[in-house]
C-alpha cells in the first residue's frame, strides 16, 4: 500500500464506499446507537472498529489515499496551483448546481 500513487478514481470510490458504510454502523450496530442515544461522542477509530476486518483493511487504503491527497492539495496550495484553500471549507470546491456537477466528497 505504501508505494501506490495517488489514484483519484479509488479514492472517490472509497469515499463513497465509507459513506455509505459509516451511515450503515450508525444506524444497525447495538453499541453506536447506545453511544449516541446516551449524548456520548463517537470516535471515528470505534466506528471503523465495529467494521468487518476486510473493511478495516479498506480504510487504511482509504487513509493512506487522503494522506496523498492533503500532500497533494497542500503542495498546490503553495505553488498557487489547483482550487484555493478557504476558510471552513478546506481545499473542496462548493457546490453550485448549475456549472458544477462534482458533489463534494464530504
Amino acid at each position: 500500500m505504501d508505494n501506490k500513487g495517488w489514484d483519484e478514481d479509488r479514492y472517490r470510490e472509497l469515499n463513497g464506499y465509507f459513506r455509505e458504510k459509516i451511515q450503515h454502523q450508525l444506524s444497525t450496530d447495538p453499541h453506536l446507537q447506545k453511544q449516541i442515544a446516551e449524548g456520548k461522542s463517537l470516535d471515528l477509530t470505534e466506528i471503523v472498529e465495529s467494521m468487518t476486518l476486510n473493511d478495516q483493511v479498506l480504510w487504511k487504503e482509504f487513509m493512506h489515499l487522503d494522506q496523498l491527497k492533503m500532500h497533494r492539495d497542500l503542495q498546490n496550495h503553495l505553488e498557487g496551483k489547483g482550487n484555493p484553500l478557504h476558510d471552513k471549507s478546506g481545499f473542496y470546491r462548493r457546490y453550485n448546481g448549475e456549472e458544477d456537477e462534482a458533489q463534494p466528497l464530504w
